[in-house]
């Protein structure tokens, strides 16, 4: 399922700086007012309902760098049935940005909290069905790669497929199940390097500026032979 036009990449979310749908100016005015209510222990509760009020906080939480008040609106958000039941696309939107600023910062600053990532990838995988679009693609590539720099390669491989399943036109969770075959003798890593070049060509490009790809220059050529043969 496509959702979004182009090629994308892993980085694609923590680069936009506006976690929020776009509004008329009247209505983001209003909407970014009212956010500043929001951690209020009565007025907090009913504004929370508000799924543009809830971004817009998220938002400025994110700029002031205030991580704590950040992820505490965001899990109690998810956590929320009303996300969970009748608007799961609000709710992946939600997990995705979670997970997109857990990874900014591990990528930026390099902090990990893994006691969150825990409790994202909890929630995630008991989130709201049908799992299938960016959001969740995203945010299973997320899981995937916090479990495997735990060690664990085959719980990873399990994640990235959810991700592979979710959203087919991306190519990312294609290549990184073809990487974490060349750790494993159960994954066929050329079949999956060919399908993500077949999606976006720039990953043959990738694979031969990766280090551990390099490793294995006989997979690097066979994967070139069938995407030029498809081509």
């Amino acid at each position: 399922m496509k959702t979004e036009e182009g090629h994308r990449s892993y980085r694609d979310l923590i680069l936009n700086r506006q976690p929020y749908p776009h509004l008329s100016s009247f209505k983001g005015i209003i909407a970014g007012l009212l956010s500043y209510a929001i951690a209020l222990p009565i007025i907090g509760k009913l504004l929370r309902k508000s799924f543009v009020v809830t971004c817009f906080a998220l938002g400025r939480y994110r700029q002031k760098g205030n991580y704590i008040g950040l992820y505490t609106l965001l899990l109690n958000s998810l956590i929320d049935r009303r996300y969970q039941n009748k608007n799961s696309y609000q709710w992946w939107y939600l997990m995705r940005f979670a997970v997109a600023v857990a990874q900014e910062r591990q990528i930026n600053f390099f902090v990990r909290d893994l006691a969150l990532e825990d409790s994202l990838i909890m929630l995630g995988s008991t989130g709201p069905k049908p799992w299938i679009g960016y959001d969740i693609a995203y945010a299973f590539v997320g899981y995937s790669l916090w479990i495997f720099e735990r060690g664990d390669v085959q719980g990873a491989i399990n994640m990235i497929k959810v991700s592979i399943d979710a959203d087919d036109t991306w190519g990312y969770p294609e290549y990184l199940l073809g990487w974490y075959g060349l750790f494993t003798n159960n994954v066929d890593s050329v079949e999956h390097f060919t399908r993500a070049v077949q999606i976006d060509w720039s990953f043959l490009q990738r694979m031969k500026h990766d280090r551990t790809c390099r490793q294995h220059p006989e997979i690097l050529k066979e994967v070139q032979k069938k995407t030029l043969v498809s081509k």
